[in-house]
Parts: structure tokens; sequence; C-alpha cells
């Protein structure tokens, strides 16, 4: 089983990971959460909603060409760091927010904690893991696509000496 990393993109502009150099991709969920604790102290999550938040920084030798995007709208985001979701059984649910040219992945795990890279077949956004013997649970990871807004667009730097190109990007969920 081969997958291959996708290529970032931003409203269908792909950003090559050859063109990248290094690339890295965080995420964090934001909203209307609270941990609200009782008389006796026992907690109680409230949440109204809840999105994602994510940077990506890259560096590499070229700049990325970014300049003409209205940062005012939305946009589609193509990420490069996968997410992922284990369940003790092998038939998982996974967002439907996720990119179309990147098939989800999977591996079984072992008793022993080993990965055992495993095909995976999905129908609509329920993914099915081919069985393994001696599975105590198994995972899947799919990459996101996620409509986000990032209202002042990037942070650009150069690094004249080293002929180092950069730029960070901070986008939260539409």
């Amino acid at each position: 089983m081969s997958r291959r990393q996708p290529d970032l993109t931003l409203d269908g502009l792909r950003l090559p990971l050859a063109v990248g150099g290094q690339i890295e991709q965080t995420y964090e969920d934001f909203g209307a959460i609270t941990l609200l604790r009782l008389g006796a102290g026992a907690a109680v999550h409230q949440e109204v909603w809840r999105k994602t938040r994510t940077s990506i920084s890259i560096s590499g030798a070229l700049p990325v060409g970014l300049d003409a995007i209205d940062w005012k709208t939305s946009h589609a985001l193509g990420c490069v760091a996968p997410r992922s979701i284990q369940s003790a059984g092998n038939v998982i649910t996974i967002p439907a927010a996720r990119r179309s040219d990147a098939a989800p992945y999977g591996w079984a795990i072992t008793a022993a904690g080993l990965l055992t890279p495993t095909a995976v077949t999905l129908a609509g956004n329920v993914a099915t893991l081919s069985p393994v013997a001696g599975a105590a649970a198994y995972q899947v990871a799919w990459y996101p696509q996620l409509n986000v807004r990032a209202p002042t667009g990037p942070t650009v730097s150069y690094d004249a000496l080293g002929a180092v190109v950069g730029w960070e990007l901070t986008a939260e969920e539409a």
C-alpha cells in the first residue's frame, strides 16, 4: 500500500512541496466552549459551537505566489497535515470535509503496539479498514479540506543571506 503526500492547495492553487521546502501545519479547536463547575466542584462541559483553526508555515527557495489573493473572502484550503481517528472496530466514520485528491489511509494496531498498514475502502463518509489478524484497534487518517477565512493574509519573510523565502498563515474555519 502506498500513499502520496498531497501538495498544499489554496483555492485550487497548488503550492508544491518541492517549492515549499519545509511545510508545517497545526490544528486547534476553538469556539463557544467552556468547562463549568457545579457547587460540589463537578465539571460540566458546555459547548455551543466548535470550529478548527489552522496555522501553516512554509520556508523554501521560491515565493509561493499568493499576492493576488483577496483575503476578504473565504478560501478552500487543501491541508497537508492528516487528521485521524482510532477505533476498536475496523469501520470508522470520518468527516465529509476532506480532500478528494488524497484518499484516506489506515493501519491496524496490534496488542504489542505495532502498526500494520491496511487497505481502506470508502462508502460515503464510512471508512472500512481491511481486517488484520491480531489487531487490537484500527486507525484511519485523511487530509482535511477546510473552508477558511484569513482576513490579514500571510506574514511573509525573506532571508537574503540564506536565500530562503518564508510565510506563515493562520486561518479559521468559516
